[in-house]
């Protein structure tokens, strides 16, 4: 069994390094289907969760009304949900209220946005789909929900600061620079929430922390380059962006190469009370508040930890990550 897994890994390594990024989408997305196939024959046998479950869950967690929050999630995980993604989203409006303030992302891939680009086919933000979850796809489509101003790494939000939290994100080339949704998730002491999910896919404050701190050892992003695209409200926009670096991302958490330091990040952000678990339906899930993941990640970064780490990078200085 070790054999296979390492044999698994090794062939990631290999198709990551020598497929185009047309084959790498290709195949992520058939990994995505068998997942969600898998996961869709469990749910079958699984009690049905309704809205007040969901609801109950959300308050024992700790969450309130007023709550700045946004959520990475996978339907899949919940559960047999009544309502399916729409009464997930109504759970978590009905407890924030109007108060608060809701934000999911609502990623593409930024390959596939330059490929229809090049032969002519213009992004419009009022229609383009998001690609990271089904949920996140009902909530862009819901009534009264802003989208930030992005080709690749829109957010969409709805509540008390979702303009805010929106508006900005064409104010500079980087995904998460200060006026972006994340930028302002920090700003506002917001929570960053994980539903079923590993904190590899919710850590957009470390993108954050690299596209503010100067202090970041090392540069991830590609040289910027010109975009046009449809933003939210229908108007043409001409601007530069740029995007990370794909192989520099190779070794990142959310990579199968970065699953050690995945790990360790966890346990690590769990041990100093950063990284808080609950259950959501049948969801493993997590909460951590946005500020102070943000204060730790950049201690760490410069110790030179940070979510690119390789355990062959490992110097005497962070060796031990019991002493992080």
């Amino acid at each position: 069994m070790r054999f296979v897994r390492t044999l698994i890994h090794s062939a990631r390594i290999w198709c990551r390094k020598h497929l185009p990024e047309t084959a790498l989408d290709a195949l992520r997305a058939l990994s995505r289907c068998r997942h969600s196939r898998s996961k869709a024959l469990n749910r079958k046998n699984s009690p049905l969760l309704k809205l007040g479950d969901l609801a109950a869950d959300l308050r024992s967690a700790g969450f309130r009304a007023g709550d700045v929050i946004m959520v990475h999630s996978s339907l899949s995980s919940i559960g047999r949900v009544e309502g399916c993604a729409a009464t997930v989203i109504a759970s978590l409006i009905e407890l924030l209220t109007d108060e608060g303030t809701l934000i999911m992302p609502c990623y593409n891939s930024a390959g596939s946005f330059l490929r229809n680009l090049k032969h002519g086919k213009m992004l419009d933000l009022r229609t383009s789909p998001s690609a990271t979850g089904k949920i996140t796809e009902v909530f862009r489509a819901h009534p009264g929900v802003l989208r930030s101003s992005h080709p690749f790494s829109s957010s969409c939000a709805i509540g008390k600061h979702a303009e805010y939290a929106t508006n900005g994100h064409e104010m500079a080339p980087e995904v998460c620079h200060a006026d972006s949704p994340v930028g302002r998730l920090v700003e506002l002491k917001g929570k960053v929430v994980g539903i079923g999910i590993s904190i590899a896919q919710g850590l957009g404050v470390a993108h954050y922390m690299e596209d503010t701190w100067e202090g970041f050892p090392f540069e991830v992003h590609t040289p910027k380059f010109p975009v046009k695209y449809i933003n939210s409200s229908g108007e043409m926009v001409e601007r530069d962006v740029c995007r990370f670096d794909p192989g520099i991302a190779r070794t990142r958490i959310d990579y199968p190469e970065g699953a050690w330091i995945c790990e360790k990040l966890a346990y690590h952000l769990a041990r100093k009370g950063i990284l808080e678990r609950f259950k959501f339906g049948d969801a493993e899930s997590w909460v951590m508040q946005a500020d102070v993941l943000y204060e730790e990640l950049k201690r760490l970064a410069a110790k030179h930890v940070t979510m690119y780490l390789t355990e062959d990078k490992l110097t005497d200085e962070n060796r031990d990550t019991e002493s992080w």
